[in-house]
């Protein structure tokens, strides 16, 4: 049974479509901002266990009456919000791996909120992606669904939220009251866990069956169709004045049908061609452009990505830093987890060259368990290898060991030999650097091995000098 109780303010709540949740709150805000000045802001700015004796939830009993009476409703500060989540993680009881995720989306909004002019879309994706992981907490621990936290954060967007962070806003009288009668913990675990259960039959009475959306944008109109398919077979074909030509066309049969998606998408293209023949200014531009224009939050996110990645190149940190975090956010709108996982990697390799490794192990975790969340062996792979290169970074030579052995478990899973092989290599320098040739050698062995049973041969010459090396 799961041991706390349910979230705060959730009983007179019904289930909402997120995404009309989230942008009716970011307008009752009273933003005159439009569409595009939201995005040209986030371009600029990026982007221990309590038990629970007594649950007060004065003052938001009555929200529900608030939302039907406009003029009476509180402003919330965002500080609460983080405030009551954290409680709310203590109160259903929630283990330390999972109030450790919690709180990296936490932290990610805290630094979010900090800023000069905090980017709610932003916030409330990771208010969303941190209600979804304590909803699966409790799904496991009761073993029925349950969307209480999400529903929550739903009801809360159809506030007046304040997203500039105040901890002298924060309202006692509409704080978690947690006291600590054994007892009484008891009884009211035992009550909250029926409750719970109570919620998801009523949810799940009440739920809408809506088809997601597709990810990837394909044109009714022949012609457009026709035009876009001839400018990528040109890119894949390196044949880059071909393939710009064709954008170019594509684009003015766009404008002139008015298919504001395609024309995100050929200027999503078109800064990609740019991007890879170093024309970085060019490229900036057009991925700014294809973000300004698109609704589909996953090409929004690539886009911050690839934008963030030539600021990182540049040596520009704090930009790319700020479009990585941009991108965590629609790619959680989007559902795109291995993208969310390389963004925080970024982030954590990033903190790892300024050691600050409290922030770069933050990122990590975090990507660690997103990546986990993909069931894809690939991309555990992926997230534990770049955990290592962190981790060897900052000279913590036991944590590298320990990622690279869980990356090494996860590409032999998935059947990636490549990425065995050069794991076996990387461990036997770590093996090298300490001094223990014996380990090295049988590392270099295994790879050599690898290498030659998955038909790898060009890996062959190198391993064979590094045993050469050893045995001298």
């Amino acid at each position: 049974m799961y041991n706390g109780v349910y979230p705060a303010y959730i009983r007179p709540y019904t289930q909402v479509k997120p995404k009309m949740v989230q942008r009716k709150g970011e307008g009752e805000q009273g933003s005159s901002a439009s569409r595009e000045e939201m995005r040209e802001r986030n371009s600029q700015n990026g982007g221990g266990t309590v038990r629970a004796n007594n649950y007060q939830l004065a003052g938001y009993r009555n929200l529900q009456a608030q939302k039907q009476n406009k003029e009476n409703v509180q402003t919330i500060n965002v500080s609460q919000i983080i405030t009551d989540f954290r409680g709310t993680a203590s109160a259903v009881g929630a283990p330390k791996d999972v109030t450790d995720e919690v709180n990296a989306y936490l932290a990610l909004i805290q630094t979010q909120a900090e800023k000069d002019s905090p980017n709610a879309k932003i916030i409330n994706s990771n208010l969303k992606n941190a209600s979804q992981v304590l909803d699966a907490y409790i799904t496991k621990t009761l073993k029925t669904q349950s969307n209480v936290v999400e529903n929550w954060v739903d009801a809360l967007f159809l506030q007046k939220i304040d997203y500039k962070a105040d901890p002298n806003a924060i309202n006692e009288n509409l704080k978690l009251n947690l006291g600590g009668n054994d007892e009484k913990q008891a009884q009211q675990a035992q009550q909250a866990a029926q409750q719970a259960q109570q919620i998801v039959q009523s949810e799940e009475a009440q739920k809408v069956v809506t088809k997601p959306e597709t990810r990837n944008y394909v044109p009714s109109d022949e012609k457009m169709k026709e035009l876009f398919i001839r400018a990528k077979k040109a890119a894949a074909n390196e044949e880059p004045k071909v393939a710009l030509i064709s954008l170019k066309k594509a684009l003015n049969y766009a404008i002139e049908t008015q298919d504001t998606k395609m024309q995100s998408m050929v200027y999503y293209e078109t800064a990609d061609l740019y991007n890879k023949r170093g024309m970085f200014p060019q490229a900036l531009k057009g991925y700014k452009v294809a973000a300004d224009l698109a609704s589909d939050e996953n090409l929004i996110a690539k886009s911050y990505m690839k934008t963030g990645k030539i600021y990182d190149e540049a040596g520009l940190l704090e930009p790319a830093k700020q479009h990585w975090l941009s991108a965590i956010g629609f790619a959680g709108e989007s559902e795109n987890l291995p993208l969310q996982v390389k963004a925080l990697d970024n982030l954590a390799e990033v903190q790892s060259e300024v050691f600050d490794s409290k922030k770069a192990y933050m990122f990590t975790n975090l990507a660690n368990s997103i990546a986990e969340e993909t069931k894809d062996d690939k991309v555990k792979g992926y997230a534990y290898k770049r955990a290592f290169n962190v981790s060897d970074y900052l000279d913590d030579k036991s944590k590298a060991m320990q990622y690279l052995k869980l990356s090494t478990k996860a590409y032999t899973n998935a059947q990636d030999d490549k990425n065995v092989i050069n794991n076996y290599m990387a461990a036997a320098d770590i093996m090298l650097n300490v001094g223990n040739q014996t380990k090295a050698r049988a590392l270099l062995n295994k790879a050599f091995m690898t290498a030659l049973d998955s038909d790898n041969k060009e890996f062959l010459p190198e391993i064979s000098s590094k045993i050469a090396k050893l045995a001298a």
